[in-house]
Formats: C-alpha cells, structure tokens, sequence
C-alpha cells in the first residue's frame, strides 16, 4: 500500500477568536442558526478576497455561565502564499459579529463582580472609633466641629464612591436613576446638607445626640451598606462553585488536545467509504460467516492504513467530522464517532445514564463518555459543535431570568413620595398660617424632615431581608440559582423524580452472602470490580466488602477478556485463569449457567456468582435510601400531590421501590427505561397536558436531567438538584440539601418575605407620619422641632428594618429545624415586630402628648400625679418599656442558647457500625436502583449464624 505522507499539505490556522454569546436556547433553533450564519459569513469574506478560497471554519462552544456561551472560531487554510492584511483580524472578527444575531456579551459582563467590601466596612468602623474618642476627649470648638464634619463626609464618600460616580455618571448621561444607587447618594448628599446646617447654626456643640446624629450616624448607614454589599459578595463567591465556568466544569477528563492521525485527501476519501460500510453492516443483526470476514477484513485494512500515517495534535476545539482521534485510557471521548481501532469499556453514565459499556470494532460512542480501557481509535461522526454534549449543553444552559418588581412597589413610592412633600408643606405653612414663622424655624423643620427620611434605610429595607434569606439558606446547603426565585410562589400541583441517586443514594453494602468467608473467590470478585467496575454502586460495595486488609501486590494484570453484559445485567472476565461470571439471575443462565431454585426474600438485591461454568453462590446487596425520603414523599401524596417517576431503569426496579416507599406512586405514573431524550419528551407530554404547567416541581441529580430542568424552568415550574455536587446542579433553580424538606417551606419562606417587605415599608411610611405629627404639635407650640426628634426617627427606623431582617434567618430556622427554642418560634413569628412598632407607637404618642401640654420636649415616666393626661403619657412611655423589655429578654435567651449550643458540639466518631442483617440500617433500600442487577424476591437467606461476613483474607497467589 502506498503511503500519502508526502502529499499531505499542513492546514495553517489564519484566523482564532472566541466570542460569548447570550440567550440561545436550542441547539436545533439557534445553534444551527449561528452555524448557518457563520458559513454564510465565511462564504461572502471568501467573495471579497478577505480569505483565500480553501478557508475551512470550525465551530465549536462551551458554556462559560448561566445562559452564556463561549463560541470559539477558527478558520484553517492550506493555501501557502496567503498573505493577510494589516487588520485582517479586526476586519474578520467585525464580520463575524455583523453575522451573529445573538446578545454579544463581554467577559466582565458574563463573570459576577467579586470587589471586597470589608476594606470599606472596616474603614467606617475605625472611623466611628475616631469620631468617637475625639468627641469624648476633645474640648468644643469651631475647628472641632469642622474637622469632624470633613472627616465624617470624606470618610462616607470614599467608602460610598460606587454609589456616587455610578449616580452622577446616569445623571450626566440622562440614564435612568431609578436605582439603589440613587437613594443611597441622595441619603448621603441628605446627611450632608443636615451636618451643614447644624454645623452653621451651632458651630460649637458637644452634646452625645448631636455628635452621634451629625458624625457618627452618616457613617454607620454607609457601613451598613457595605456590609450588605460584603453578603452579596460572599453569596457571589459561595454560589461560583455551582455556576458553569467552561467544559471542564463538567467533564474534567475532557483533554484540550488529542492526538489525530492526519490524512491526505485520497486516504481521507478512501477511509470515509470503508467507515459507511462498516456503518451499513452494524446495522445487520445476523451477519452471514462470509460477511464477518469481510468484516474484519475491512477493519485490518484501516488498522493497515492508520499504521502508516502521522500522527499530530489537533485542539479539542477544531475537531471535525471524518477526524481519525485517539482516545487515551481516562479521557473523555470529545466527538461522536465509531471505534475503528481496539476494544475498550466507556462510562457513558452523565450523557445516557449508562455508566458501564463494552464497546468494540464498529460500535459508535457518544460524546462525553470517559474511556475506562485501552487506547482507542474512533472516525468522528460529528463535529464538536455538533456533538451530543454540546447539543445536550445548548438545550439545557438556559439564561438567567429577570423579574421587575417595579410595578408592585409603584404604590409605596407614590404614597411615600406624597408623605415626604405633604410632611416639607407643612414644616413651612404651620408656622406661616400661625404667623410664627422664621427663616432659622422653617430651615431647621425641613432639615429635620429630609435627615429623618434616610435613603440609605430604604435600601436596607428592600434589600437586606433577601440577601439574609439566600445566605443563611446557602449556609444550610440550599443553593438558589438566583434571587428572583425568593420573589416568586410556585402552586406546585405534580412532582417528577428521578430515581437513581435521588430518590436513592448511590452508595450500596454487601449484608452477607452464601459464599465461604476464606474463599479465595472474594479475591477474584475484588480483581474484577476494582479493573472494570469503576463508579458503579454495586461494584463499590463488593470492593469495600472483600478489600484486603493489608497492601499486597495485587496483580490486576490477572483480569482479562472483560464482557460487560449489553443489557447491563452483569459482567464476567478471565480472572487469574478462571472464568468469572457477576450478575443477576437471567445474565446467569442466558450464559448457561444452572441456579437452584431458591425462596424469595425482601428487601435485598442478589449478585449471583459463577466460576468456570459452575454456580458460587449469591451476595446480597443493600441499596440505601436518602434519608427522609419515603416520609417525605408520603407526606406529599397525603397533599394529593401528584408523583410521577421517570427513570431509565428496569421496570421491575422501579416497581420494587415503589413497594419500599409504600406504594406513593401509581402504577401509570411510573415511566421507566427511558432513555435522557425520551425523559424530556415525555416530561413535555405531561406538562402540555396540563392546564397549569408551571405547578410541576422535576428533582434530578445527573446531567442527563439537564434537559428536562430546563423544559420545567421555561414553562415556569421549579426544577431542583438533590444536592449541590450533583451534575444537574448547573441548570436548575434550587440545589437542596440532600432533603425534600425545603420544598414543602419553599412558598412559606417566599411569603415571609414579602411580608417582611410590607412591614418594612410601612414602617418607612410610620416614619415619616411621625416626622408629621411631630411637625404639626411643634409648630403649634411656637417650636422649632428639636434635632433630637428627626434622630430618634431615623434611629428607631433604621433599627426597626435591622430587627425585621434578623428575624429572617429565624425564620428559616423556624421552618427547616425539627427543634426550635421559643425564642426562635417568637421572632419568626409577627408578635415579636408587633411588641417593637406597639412600643414605637406607645413612645410617640407619650412624647407628643407631654410635649403638647408642657410645650417643651418631654418623656415622661411618672408623672401621674400632673393630670389625666401626663398620667397617661406615663403609663404609654412604661408600656413601651414593658414590650422592648419582653423583646430585650427573648434577644438575650437567644444569644445564650445559641453560645450553649455551639459550646456544647460534640465530635462525630470516626468510625462507623457496619451494618448488618440483624441490624439493618434506618430505612434500608434493598432492591435493585441499577439496571446492572435487577431484583429477585422469595431468596433463602445466608444461614443464620453467620449474619454478616468479614472481610476475606485474600491472597494474590491463590488461584
């Protein structure tokens, strides 16, 4: 044969550049949109000369966030006197972007902001510590006061700067200032214009009320928002981990580079006709023995023309089909295509739920799979972009919703806007109407008015009651995939699981087993599951089961002539020359091995054992349930939720555990051995099906599932990952814990924060009623309002808005923990901020009462015997004291409980009790969660004297 090597011309890259694109939705729709577009492009440059006219474009993507992908370009070409010009590169890449339709973002854009706040909080800390000490030790004065004041603003404005450029920057360039940043620079420019004033009206004052009204709490609003800016950071950061970054997010064993053997065109045109040949008779069934030869014949010729070819090595990224790519042992195989050289064993487990595959000369594999064998040769069938990863990640990386509320909260800013002018008409007209009015009176009305309304609270009360809720939620191991999620309810009615690893564990024990405890037996099982068995769970537990004790030189060299079953029953090899056989109870005797018959028996799963064709015996396999999950599933049907299973596993298993659970899922609502495509079709029958779609809830754990968490979340349902190290967790919107628990809370929680949120509000309304109120009786009095009052309001506001946000952790708490104090049950309830407004309420009206008779600002606490009146300011101002009192005492309970408890933690043990037939662990799952083994009821039990084997002595020369 000759060999082509010299004819063969080297494709040179002229052109490579990535792009990040937002808001594809489909690899059918938009993917092969862009694709189309990309060629049409790349024709028109070849047009206008801008590329010579062999230009070779190969697309690829990988997801780089949530709903963005990373588009990587290259252009390859053979044409050797090419010669581009100065900007070839920008005149290309603004062709390119003319050409794509879709949200073109940048990489600052697609990363979250990680900027630290604690530098700026711990500023304004030590700045309230200077502000403090040099009021305490330093005599009044005009310098004093100067200083201070200069300090305090200069101080707020660096830690506050964000805020300010990005307000005067919307101002400047007429953008829209309807924004936190806006409030907080008006709340600074407020407590500003209010130093001013008392700074030029009194410039020589050391009272402790007004130090702290004029210095000291300008700083400590701003240092509030730090500190909520520094949650959100550490939500931003705590949440990267569940947040597609690239490829390899996903598929760690997916390489950058592989090797591929480099062909000319007549060897290229030569091995593309063998390739659709081999295709055409892998399709036939029952080949004729001259068509087998013919067969392999094929495949020797390929081998005989591969032998001879180069080898270069080609980026992951340029991968096309008709590639020739070798695949090393613990790589991911990067395209779809058919092994055309060695035999090797794939897991396939996070693209088809397959985690153990044979596969051979002519079988195809599909993209994602990790090859667990030999090296191996495959002809790529399909591009990288055409991929079935790449397909499965455009379906399912969908973009971050985005939900205003600015409708909803319309109301109060009109009705908070409306209070702010009536209250500033009437600092000016009362005293005008009674003829009392002065510029210094008017002036010190309307700057009391304006410090009282605090912008900076407002941002605190809108705020901070969601970021409190998503962080304590995030510190139990509940991760929401956004903040819109804690805004919305979700009636949900139908409740979809998938079985495997989320209704059960993936961890499995061996109970017992028929098989002697010394045989030598345990050693091969041992050989064969730790060469080929990998991550599955019943291989798991066979190897924990018979693993030596001590380390010896095991040579796995011993196992060969692996045969994983089609049908995933079991698996046999040649170990240490003799012929294994692992397996249920069909696999067995498909291979012509007898079994005895035996009596049923629940609740365990049997591996059968066979060597050299004759039976060993069985091994009994304990699958586990998650925890809580059969209650948690009967409490929801006691709901008359609908439950549904969709599962790619045998129907036998899926009716075994649904007897484990207690029968919770109807029979025709069991929809098993489907496939990852045919889960999605039939979650999108059921949900058209249905008048309210959105009510569906789907809980998956492998990537698998991503598609159908996409299909729930589109359609307005909920979608959820059992636990956060699950692959589905990239593309649902909840990541529980392991638990159900917060599903049953999720509307609750939600509901409590839009109380929150209310309450919040109408206290910022309260406030300002008061500074009316106040206003008003003053006015009356012939009084300027007292700097004391608009400090008292901000003050009371401010803390009122911080205690409401405390409660919601307690809230969580409250909802999520099976044992909660009375402290916590009483700040999670609306007693505890009703005590606070009641005690609020109470003050106000004794200190408008006593300041109306006495005309000057007074609190009284005993003066009963001044008249009905005062006596009744008294008893108001002790009733308050009573409720803030009540709320003092819980606080302190609280803190004390939760000191004793974190005192009183204990160390978990190391080491665990193994478990045993006689002592079965907490709600055992003992039938079949895979479809390598399914169950066989009615089994006689190992004998009742030996319960649980110990671990086998094995000896590698034992054979």
């Amino acid at each position: 044969m000759r060999c082509f090597c010299s004819e063969l011309i080297m494709k040179k890259v002229i052109f490579h550049d990535s792009y990040l694109l937002s808001g594809i939705m489909c690899f059918d729709g938009c993917g092969k949109s862009i694709q189309s577009s990309l060629h049409d492009c790349i024709e028109t440059c070849i047009q206008e000369k801008l590329l010579p006219a062999d230009a070779q474009l190969t697309i690829d993507a990988e997801p780089q966030g949530l709903g963005i992908h990373n588009y990587i370009i290259t252009i390859q070409s053979k044409t050797l006197d090419f010669k581009p010009s100065p900007d070839f590169t920008q005149q290309l890449s603004n062709k390119i972007k003319e050409h794509i339709y879709f949200e073109l973002v940048t990489e600052e854009q697609a990363l979250p902001s990680t900027t630290t706040h604690w530098r700026n909080l711990l500023i304004n800390l030590l700045a309230i510590g200077i502000i403090s000490c040099l009021a305490a030790f330093m005599s009044p004065s005009l310098f004093l006061t100067l200083g201070l004041t200069s300090f305090s603003f200069i101080t707020t404005a660096f830690t506050a700067r964000r805020y300010l450029l990005d307000f005067f920057r919307r101002l400047f360039n007429n953008e829209s200032l309807f924004n936190m940043n806006t409030t907080i620079s008006l709340g600074w420019f407020l407590s500003l214009a209010h130093s001013l004033f008392h700074a030029i009206t009194m410039p020589v004052f050391s009272s402790a009320s007004m130090v702290f009204m004029n210095w000291i709490m300008p700083v400590v609003l701003i240092a509030c928002i730090n500190g909520m800016d520094e949650i959100k950071r550490l939500l931003v950061e705590k949440a990267k981990q569940h947040h597609l970054k690239n490829l390899h997010t996903l598929f760690p064993q997916m390489a950058s580079h592989y090797q591929c053997y480099e062909l000319a065109a007549e060897h290229q045109q030569r091995l593309a006709h063998q390739v659709s040949f081999l295709i055409d008779q892998a399709q036939i069934k029952d080949k004729a023995q001259h068509a087998k030869a013919v067969y392999a014949k094929r495949f020797t010729t390929i081998s005989q023309l591969l032998s001879q070819q180069p080898v270069i090595k080609e980026n992951k990224n340029t991968l096309t089909t008709g590639m020739l790519i070798q695949i090393e042992p613990d790589q991911c195989f990067p395209v779809d295509g058919i092994i055309i050289e060695g035999n090797t064993l794939v897991d396939s487990s996070l693209i088809n739920g397959e985690p153990l595959q044979n596969k051979r000369l002519g079988q195809p594999v599909p993209a994602g799979a990790v090859n667990l064998g030999k090296k191996v040769t495959i002809y790529a069938l399909k591009s990288s972009y055409d991929s079935t990863v790449n397909t499965l990640l455009l379906r399912a990386n969908r973009a971050k919703t985005i939900q205003t509320t600015t409708e909803k909260r319309t109301v109060f800013w009109a009705l908070y806007t409306g209070l702010i002018l009536l209250s500033l008409i009437s600092a000016v007209a009362t005293p005008a109407l009674l003829g009392i009015a002065t510029l210094p009176l008017l002036l010190q009305n309307v700057i009391g008015i304006l410090f009282a309304i605090c912008p900076c609270t407002i941002a605190l009360a809108h705020q901070l009651p969601f970021l409190l809720n998503h962080y304590h939620l995030d510190s139990k191991g509940i991760h929401l995939r956004d903040e819109n999620l804690q805004q919305k309810e979700y009636p949900i009615h139908t409740y979809v699981f998938d079985k495997t690893g989320t209704l059960t564990t993936n961890t499995s024990v061996v109970a017992s087993s028929t098989i002697p405890k010394s045989s030598s037996l345990w050693q091969r099982i041992y050989l064969l599951e730790k060469a080929y068995g990998k991550e599955h769970p019943i291989a798991k537990a066979l190897m924990n089961y018979c693993k030596p004790k001590k380390n010896t030189n095991i040579l796995f060299e011993a196992v060969q002539q692996p045969e994983p079953d089609p049908q995933n029953r079991g698996l046999s090899a040649l170990v240490q020359g003799q012929k294994l056989h692992l397996g249920n109870a069909s696999y067995l005797k498909d291979a012509g091995i007898a079994i005895p018959e035996t009596t049923p028996i629940d609740d365990l799963s049997c591996v059968h054992v066979a060597e050299n064709g004759q039976y060993q015996g069985v091994i009994y396999v304990q699958h586990q349930l998650r925890q809580g999950i059969r209650e948690a599933l009967q409490q929801l049907k006691k709901e008359n939720k609908k439950l549904i299973m969709l599962t790619g596993d045998h129907v036998n298993a899926a009716l075994a555990l649904n007897e484990e659970l207690g029968v919770v899922f109807e029979e025709q609502d069991i929809y098993a051995e489907q496939k990852p495509q045919d889960k999605e079709a039939v979650l999108e029958r059921l949900m058209n099906s249905h008048q309210n779609p959105a009510g569906f809830c789907f809980v998956g754990d492998g990537l698998n599932d991503a598609p159908c968490c996409r299909i729930v979340s589109e359609k307005g349902g909920l979608s959820c990952s059992m636990e956060a190290d699950n692959k589905s967790t990239f593309f649902t919107d909840i990541s529980l814990n392991g638990s159900l628990q917060y599903l049953f809370h999720h509307n609750a929680l939600n509901q409590k924060l839009k109380q929150s949120l209310l309450q919040n509000q109408g206290v910022m309304i309260y406030s300002i009623l008061s500074s009316l109120l106040f206003t008003l009786s003053f006015s009356i009095t012939g009084l300027a309002i007292p700097p004391l009052i608009p400090m008292a309001i901000m003050l009371a506001t401010t803390s009122i808005v911080l205690f409401n946000a405390y409660r919601t952790p307690l809230s969580i708490d409250n909802l999520l923990d099976k044992k909660s104090t009375w402290p916590i049950r009483f700040f999670a309830s609306n007693h505890s901020i009703h005590f606070v407004l009641a005690a609020t309420l109470l003050l106000t009206a004794s200190l408008i009462t006593a300041t109306f008779i006495s005309g000057t600002l007074t609190l009284p606490i005993s003066a009963f015997h001044l008249g009905p009146l005062m006596a009744i300011s008294s008893l108001c101002t002790l009733s308050a004291i009573g409720l803030l009192g009540a709320v003092g005492t819980a606080l302190a309970l609280h803190a004390w409980n939760r000191v004793n408890n974190n005192s009183s933690e204990e160390i978990p043990p190391m080491t665990k009790e193994k478990p045993s037939l006689s002592k079965p662990n907490p709600a055992p799952s003992c039938q079949s969660y895979s479809p390598l083994f399914t169950p066989y009821k009615k089994i006689l039990p190992p004998p009742a004297e030996e319960p649980l084997l110990p671990l086998p002595a094995c000896s590698p020369l034992d054979n």
